[in-house]
């Protein structure tokens, strides 16, 4: 049998679940109770980390950087998803984002700030300020983006969760790492193969980096991974499809535990969607998760895919396009078993761009 301080507890969780993320740091000056409560490790899972019903995402939407919480179990038919915004971070322009571990990687569109990349909890309502350095601007043409630093940035940690930044220009195969705690940056020996061109896809798991990559010379595509405690390149890593360069393959994440990869090849009517069953940064397991045939009567063939994630528990898959006719709005999509297929509306705003699937964290930043 209950009693009244199991009900109040379960009432005070059921107040806080609902809570936005980036409002919770106010909620929790309120008072100790609340504020232990919102820091305990089973709450954060049951309510926002792998156990829960919901699969939050990043969305750039008009510069700014929001938090979406996407529900497909409300309905059987996932005629109708629920989709809600739990939080938006409002005091800088947003270039792009990079998820690791409940922390967000921001580069900043502004070119009169100096401080090009915040890193971000929005869960615990922390930030940093971290200064690129001078040399991530060199090879930049002079041009309308020529704010934008060169290279990409990404985030990991070591075997000791030390968090660190690693920023690569695969153009000219530079690469420097930022370390949180010496507050430095250092240049790397890159031991990357200079046939190897690094795609934009990339994702964090476990604490390394794992990239889409091509051989150039053998026309093929391959899984590539950045370890952050010996700070190099891992092997090649097979892919459990053959592609081309014309061909389009996501990389994504399953609640941080497994990778998920799409593939659409340019010349046939069918995509794929396959989740590891073993990754480490030497070896990388698939198995099929998805098969969706786009000759059935109401399918649709999808042009510029840029993002997706999928939901184990339903079988479906949710994938992001450009809309061509705009070059402006991205359309959303829920893909299923047995030709299941519908557009659903996001948000309407201009410009609004899936990033990422996002696990809260308690990590606090160094």
């Amino acid at each position: 049998m209950s009693t009244m301080s199991d009900l109040f507890q379960d009432l005070v969780e059921e107040i806080l679940s609902r809570v936005p993320i980036t409002s919770l740091r106010a909620v929790r000056l309120t008072c100790k109770q609340w504020n232990d409560l919102s820091k305990d490790s089973s709450f954060t899972k049951n309510h926002y980390g792998k156990e829960a019903k919901e699969i939050q995402v990043i969305m750039i939407c008009d510069l700014k950087a929001c938090l979406m919480s996407v529900n497909l179990h409300n309905h059987k038919d996932l005629a109708d998803p629920s989709i809600k915004q739990i939080g938006k971070l409002n005091q800088v322009e947003i270039d792009s984002v990079f998820h690791c571990g409940g922390l967000l990687l921001l580069l900043l569109c502004n070119p009169k700030d100096n401080s090009k990349l915040m890193v971000w909890n929005p869960y615990l309502g922390q930030t940093r300020w971290i200064q690129p350095r001078n040399n991530s601007h060199k090879h930049r043409p002079a041009g309308r983006f020529n704010h934008r630093p060169a290279g990409r940035f990404y985030m990991g940690y070591d075997s000791n969760n030390n968090h660190k930044i690693l920023w690569f220009l695969s153009m000219y195969f530079e690469c420097e790492i930022y370390n949180f705690k010496s507050d430095a940056w250092t240049v790397l020996d890159v031991n990357t193969d200079q046939d190897h061109i690094i795609d934009n896809q990339r994702v964090s798991l476990k604490g390394n980096v794992y990239f889409i990559a091509h051989d150039i010379l053998k026309e093929e595509a391959f899984l590539l991974s950045f370890d952050f405690t010996c700070e190099r390149f891992g092997p090649s890593l097979p892919l459990p499809f053959h592609c081309c360069h014309e061909d389009t393959v996501l990389l994504s994440t399953v609640r941080e535990e497994q990778l998920a990869v799409l593939f659409q090849k340019s010349d046939a009517y069918e995509m794929g969607i396959w989740i590891t069953t073993k990754i480490e940064l030497n070896i990388a397991l698939w198995s099929k998760f998805l098969k969706v045939d786009m000759t059935l009567p109401n399918s649709y063939w999808f042009e510029d895919l840029s993002f997706f994630l999928v939901d184990e528990k339903k079988k479906v898959a949710m994938v992001s396009e450009l809309d061509i006719e705009t070059c402006k709005n991205y359309k959303t999509y829920i893909l299923g078993e047995n030709g299941y297929y519908r557009e659903v509306d996001l948000r309407k705003s201009k410009g609004c761009l899936l990033m990422c699937s996002y696990v809260p964290s308690l990590v606090q930043i160094q």
